[in-house]
């Protein structure tokens, strides 16, 4: 099974993606974990962030995860797709495949720009941030979709009822 958590930079992807891993893998060994900027260094971080360049990563983790999990490994990612065919393939080629989106406002997003991202691309001292000068276009049917516009901790409160639906719609694997 792939649990995708997608979403613009800071959104929480990570933070839900690493809370998800370790509360599923107690219960589904068989369970790894990948983070979009991590992905990134495996590639000795060898393309930029221009949407030429977040294709050809959007393609090479694609790409892998689906060959991992037809090896009946459950993969949770958090990674941002900003083209939506990437998504479709997704969807049309991975068998038990469960979307997460989540979206949170540019003043949230402002408000704890730990990276300093948002705060340098609206000064324009930096170029090709989704949200901000690059287009992102919102996923349209996801398995879930969650606004995360408050603290860490009553964002993170959501997980085990995540955990439920995710077990509920798709099967896991041991």
């Amino acid at each position: 099974m792939v649990i995708w958590i997608t979403g613009i930079s800071g959104t929480g992807k990570s933070t839900l993606g690493k809370k998800l891993f370790v509360e599923i893998k107690k219960k589904f060994p068989a369970t790894i974990f990948f983070d979009g900027d991590q992905f990134r260094e495996i590639f000795q971080n060898d393309i930029n962030y221009t949407l030429k360049d977040r294709d050809i990563n959007a393609i090479r983790l694609t790409r892998l995860v689906r060959n991992i999990s037809k090896q009946k490994v459950n993969i949770i990612v958090s990674a941002n797709i900003t083209n939506i065919k990437f998504r479709k393939w997704m969807k049309k080629n991975v068998k038990d495949y469960y979307e997460i989106y989540i979206s949170a406002t540019l003043k949230s997003l402002l408000n704890r720009d730990y990276k300093k991202l948002y705060s340098k691309a609206v000064k324009k001292k930096i170029k090709n941030v989704v949200g901000v000068d690059l287009p992102f276009i919102e996923p349209k049917n996801s398995d879930l979709y969650l606004e995360n516009n408050k603290s860490k901790k009553f964002f993170l409160k959501n997980v085990k009822l995540i955990i439920k639906d995710i077990i509920n719609k798709k099967k896991l694997f041991f």
